[in-house]
């Protein structure tokens, strides 16, 4: 039996494409594939092409694509950080969540759905690991106490407007 060598492309185009779960995205530029690779957005089996149709191939048969990754990007000092994790899952993506999430660092449990997480990752890096395991329905948010962030996944758009009338808006005057 012969194997068939999967192409590889060199980057040559300035658009291109993601397919996530059988949805085709984009355009993209190669800077931004590039940053959904650190985010954790892009793996390397991800499907990408050079154009709207396909043909699809997996990230990491495009040259210099897959050059630094995730861990490496995600916190340039390679310092820790505390981060809270809160979900609420409804669908049967427990298992592959859980194993997304102890991945990640040193986790421990601090009530039912909640954890406390000590990584290297951005909290963006967090969520995108974790949102990639994940069905319609169900929620997370993530929050780095160490370098206050914040990111979420599946709340809808009323609450994130909410969230950002209230995450960085100044404080009112104390009272005397």
């Amino acid at each position: 039996m012969s194997e068939v060598a999967t192409p590889i492309r060199v980057v040559a185009t300035s658009q291109w494409w993601v397919q996530v779960r059988g949805k085709n995205y984009g355009p993209y530029t190669m800077a931004q594939l590039s940053e959904f690779v650190t985010e954790g957005r892009i793996r390397p089996a991800t499907k990408v092409s050079d154009t709207a149709d396909g043909p699809w191939i997996e990230a990491r048969r495009v040259v210099g694509l897959m050059a630094q990754t995730r861990s490496e990007a995600a916190n340039e000092n390679n310092e820790g950080a505390n981060v809270f994790v809160h979900a609420e899952i409804f669908s049967g993506s427990w298992n592959a969540y859980m194993a997304a999430l102890t991945s990640l660092g040193r986790i421990c449990e601090l009530a039912p759905g909640l954890w406390i997480l000590r990584t290297r990752l951005s909290a963006g890096v967090v969520r995108n690991t974790l949102s990639q395991t994940l069905e319609h329905g169900d929620r997370f948010v993530v929050i780095d106490a160490t370098r206050d962030r914040l990111a979420w996944f599946n709340l809808g758009p009323e609450t994130d407007v909410r969230i950002g009338k209230v995450w960085n808006s100044p404080l009112p005057e104390a009272k005397r």
